[in-house]
């Protein structure tokens, strides 16, 4: 560009802006807090940033490993570049530690065929190479395991999980530790479980809740070796194979949850609580499942911070661990500020990876229907409508929920979460930036606009209600399993 040009570029801008500012429509420091929030996550945000931070330089973050340590020394690190406040700590015990060793399996019917196959997490090893028929228990149900019980001594038993639906995926996380304890008591020696992802990968899980040892060693199949495994059976052949898994299991050690606030201005003693867990599985650097959502928590702290933006009541920003092993970390979270749930007005939860935002979880509140169609109105362009009653307890929103306290999940497009979930595949490149800024920015303006509000969002529901609702959304089961309910 020539300097006649360049000046005369200059003068048109210069006028164009002094035209615009006596037209007196709004600057951006007059629109919503909403609109400056989502406008900062989209031009300035960092949450891709803190997405490839946690998953493509820390990685895996199990729970106990140097991987989760690393991960909540940076998180701590940022949230004292944000400028928090109260940044700290606050650990909790875990009862059995776990690492995982070699494992390897062979189908040995016919010569020694390599099978493809993952411990679970939390999992007990072999004594040494285990070899024994394979017995197939369908999905697992108990009828399944009743109609083959009298064959099930010194077999390895085979369960391919059905989870079409979230009521059974659902099931099969619940009660897969009774189903350990029922194929042992039969006198099976492990349990193979088919993996539901395609071109043999693996997916990986803790059987039992609160960090228990599980009761037989238990591996990830590939979906391909289940299926020939099954052809053999179907030829009534006996299929045999050998397991050798070598993990390591040890006592005690001590977790904790990262911890950082926005102090309030006015009600500074009322809560929102804005989380997301910060561990992982350990096949993969986990993603979506959640570095997204511990990223998206991280930059709801700047964005708000970075714009100045100080709201009625303070946020309280939660990176939790231990969820895999069963919400450990928010479970202690609860018992830990027990004092403060009445002063605690929601909890704001993300964990379902980077698909764009569609609405929330509201976990069986129908009550809460008009404050929260009155939220997503002030970022309906993010493509927010939708509110779902559906009520689980499958992260960290259970021990909240089982308060009474308004308890938001992010209601997020699942299409590639679910299939990279638990596995090698959960890799950054999954998530499009466009829809996770959505999603961060729906969450970011979701929490300021609740702490910035003059009434009080919701109510903590009584005791009583609390019973009626997990009665209703038959999810005191659930709550019982990982022991936030009596």
């Amino acid at each position: 560009m020539n300097t006649t040009v360049r000046k005369a570029s200059m003068f048109i801008l210069v006028f164009l802006c002094q035209l615009l500012a006596t037209a007196a429509p709004q600057s951006p420091a007059g629109e919503s807090p909403a609109a400056r929030i989502a406008g900062e996550v989209f031009a300035d945000g960092e949450q891709m940033q803190y997405l490839s931070l946690l998953s493509d330089e820390i990685g895996s973050r199990l729970t106990g490993s140097k991987g989760a340590e690393r991960a909540m020394q940076a998180v701590e690190a940022e949230m004292k570049r944000i400028g928090l406040a109260n940044i700290h700590r606050e650990p909790f015990a875990i009862p059995v530690s776990w690492e995982r060793g070699q494992a390897a399996a062979s189908l040995i019917t016919f010569g020694d065929r390599p099978l493809k196959i993952a411990s679970y997490t939390w999992t007990p090893a072999t004594a040494g190479p285990i070899v024994g028929p394979v017995i197939e228990i369908g999905a697992g149900r108990p009828e399944d395991v009743e109609r083959v019980r009298g064959k099930l001594k010194g077999a390895i038993a085979l369960s391919t999980p059905s989870g079409g639906s979230l009521d059974e995926l659902m099931y099969n996380v619940y009660h897969v530790a009774q189903l350990e304890k029922d194929l042992k008591e039969a006198g099976a020696l492990a349990l193979m479980i088919a993996s539901d992802k395609p071109h043999a990968m693996l997916f990986t899980a803790p059987i039992e809740f609160k960090a228990r040892l599980a009761a037989l060693p238990t591996v990830s199949i590939a979906h391909e070796d289940v299926g020939l495994l099954q052809r053999m059976l179907a030829r009534k052949e006996e299929v045999r194979v050998q397991l050798d898994v070598r993990n390591t299991v040890g006592g005690s050690f001590e977790s904790a949850n990262v911890t950082g606030e926005i102090p309030g201005r006015e009600k500074p003693e009322e809560i929102v609580v804005v989380g997301a867990h910060l561990d992982s599985n350990d096949l993969g650097p986990g993603a979506l499942d959640n570095a997204a959502g511990s990223a998206a928590v991280l930059e709801t702290a700047r964005a708000i911070k970075s714009l100045g933006l100080v709201p009625r009541r303070t946020i309280r920003f939660v990176l939790f661990t231990g969820e895999e092993e069963g919400m450990l970390g928010s479970n202690a979270y609860v018992r830990h500020h027990r004092d403060e749930m009445d002063r605690t007005v929601a909890a704001l939860i993300m964990d379902i990876g980077a698909g764009k935002p569609e609405g929330w979880f509201s976990m069986g509140r129908p009550d809460l229907d008009a404050q929260i169609d009155e939220l997503m109105s002030t970022y309906k362009n993010l493509g927010m409508s939708h509110i779902e009653h559906a009520a689980f307890a499958g992260t960290d929103n259970a021990a909240f929920m089982a308060e009474g306290i308004p308890t938001l999940v992010l209601l997020q497009d699942e299409t590639s979460y679910f299939p990279v979930l638990h596995t090698v595949a959960d890799t950054v490149d999954k998530a499009d930036p466009r829809d996770f800024a959505s999603c961060v920015a729906a969450l970011a303006a979701t929490a300021y606009a609740i702490a910035d509000r003059p009434d009080r969002f919701g109510r903590r529901l009584t005791v009583a209600e609390v019973r009626k609702l997990a009665a209703e959304t038959k999810i005191d089961a659930q709550w019982r399993a990982v022991g936030i309910w009596p």
